[in-house]
């Protein structure tokens, strides 16, 4: 069975001088695949194809392709095409350049393709895995993350989403619909894996220890985050009606709410004047209105097949806990990302909006009218 491991590089000059031995070396291990390297590098500055085309003297089992620096998944789908189309791979892999996956576990992951897995990933997130040099800040953000992605996109059989370390038979991504892929950053891994599971591929994870890079800088950035947790959402509602409609739902009451707090602020200012009482009534009765208006929209449309029989006041009350509990939640994760890890305001802001909402929506389908989470 031909494996190519495709390996994406931008100025990975030094790490790809060691990592292309260390493959070639594991590959004799194996004994029933035709092993294969395909480096996808996007035009690096530091001569990182020179550095390759030198090892192509030695290895003949090592191929080359070059484009424009266009984003991680822009890179890998060039890359698996390539590998499929052009150099009939059978079994493709998604592995990071820059040392910190280690390639001996590839016997173990091409042992899972042996078993009939279409896709088999390496895990941080279960025993035996980890990440040993990463400080608690880090840790946290990734495990919440992680979190975030596996229970808003529904991704529930894979403990981690966010791994690019993966085997992936070539069948398995024919069935993928390529528009649906069109994620670029560091996102792509998370939609990459959602398509895949989407098709019906059966996963297998093994155990990942996953260490930092010695050389070069890290590609992620502040965006990729952004787009990453952007796309968490995107699939979910993808994937679910009723959390479409909650959020439509949700998206009104925000306008209900500033329609009422403008009248009623109208209102009490031209008779009681403008005070910081005023301003909180008005603040106040918006957001109760709102919240009623919400409560009775889900109610009559995107709970309106619920077989919950309790009483309609005892929902709303629900409904308002969950609410309340939600605001807390916005706001702690306002601050503990922001003054504890220093994450930029407005992006912690939004990464406490965003685990808000899912709160909101998961405890009010599992609690408030008691349904199945799709």
């Amino acid at each position: 069975m031909k494996t190519i491991i495709v390996l994406p590089t931008y100025n990975e000059k030094k790490n790809i001088g060691i990592l292309i031995p260390q493959l070639q070396s594991v590959f004799k291990k194996i004994k029933k695949h035709s092993m294969h390297i395909l480096v996808v590098d996007d035009t690096s500055p530091d001569g990182t194809a020179a550095e390759v085309k030198k090892l192509q003297k030695k290895y003949r089992n090592l191929h080359l392709i070059s484009g424009e620096k266009q984003g991680l998944g822009v890179a890998y789908l060039r890359g698996f095409n390539h590998a499929i189309d052009k150099l009939n791979a059978e079994v493709v892999f998604s592995m990071d350049a820059d040392l910190s996956h280690p390639p001996a576990l590839i016997p173990q992951f091409m042992n899972g393709i042996d078993e009939g897995y279409d896709l088999v990933v390496g895990s941080r997130y279960i025993r035996g895995g980890g990440t040993p040099d990463w400080d608690l800040k880090r840790k946290v953000i990734s495990r919440g993350g992680n979190f975030f992605a596996r229970v808003v996109s529904g991704m529930y059989s894979v403990h981690d989403c966010t791994s690019g370390f993966r085997a992936i038979r070539a069948s398995a991504f024919k069935k993928m619909n390529p528009s649906h892929l069109h994620t670029r950053g560091y996102a792509f891994l998370s939609t990459f894996l959602y398509e895949l599971l989407s098709t019906g591929s059966k996963a297998k994870e093994v155990p990942l220890v996953f260490h930092d890079r010695q050389f070069g800088e890290t590609k992620l950035k502040t965006r990729d985050m952004v787009e990453f947790f952007l796309n968490a959402l995107r699939l979910r509602l993808k994937s679910s009606s009723r959390m479409m409609k909650f959020a439509t739902v949700g998206g009104s009451g925000i306008l209900v709410n500033l329609a009422i707090f403008t009248s009623a602020r109208n209102i009490l200012f031209g008779t009681a004047g403008e005070s910081n009482w005023t301003l909180l009534g008005s603040s106040l009765l918006g957001d109760e209105i709102s919240l009623v208006y919400n409560f009775l929209l889900n109610q009559l449309w995107t709970f309106k097949d619920s077989t919950n029989t309790d009483h309609l006041f005892t929902k709303l009350m629900k409904f308002h806990v969950v609410a309340l509990t939600s605001v807390v939640i916005n706001n702690s994760i306002l601050f503990l990302l922001h003054k504890g890890f220093g994450v930029p305001d407005v992006f912690a802001k939004f990464i406490g909006i965003l685990c808000a909402f899912l709160w909101n929506y998961l405890v009010n389908v599992k609690w408030t009218w008691r349904e199945k989470i799709e």
